[in-house]
C-alpha cells in the first residue's frame, strides 16, 4: 500500500483509458511499419502501442506528440475512456 507523508492511502482505478491507434491506422489504411517510418518510433514501440486490448503501460508525451502529427488528430481522439461501471456491494 502507498503512503504520503505517513498515512497510507489506497487507490482504486477509477476508469478505464485505452489507445485507439489500432482503429485509427485501420480507417486510414496505414500499417505499423508506415507508421514507424513516419513518426521515428522504433517498430516495436508502434506494436507495443497497437495491442488489440489498446492497454499501455508507459506512454510518453513525445511520443503522443508524433502520434497526433502523423495521424492529425488531436490527443482525445487518440484515447477512449470508459466510465467505471456501477461498484460492487
Amino acid at each position: 500500500m502507498a503512503q504520503y507523508r505517513g498515512q497510507h492511502v489506497r487507490y482504486r482505478r477509477r476508469g478505464l483509458l485505452r489507445l485507439r491507434l489500432r482503429q485509427l491506422l485501420e480507417t486510414r489504411g496505414l500499417t505499423p511499419y508506415g507508421l514507424a517510418k513516419f513518426t521515428g518510433l522504433s517498430l516495436n514501440t508502434i506494436y507495443r502501442l497497437t495491442r488489440r486490448t489498446g492497454r499501455f503501460g508507459l506512454i510518453r508525451a513525445d511520443t503522443i506528440e508524433r502520434l497526433c502529427g502523423a495521424l492529425r488528430v488531436p490527443p482525445n481522439e487518440l484515447f477512449d475512456y470508459q466510465k467505471p461501471s456501477a461498484p460492487r456491494r
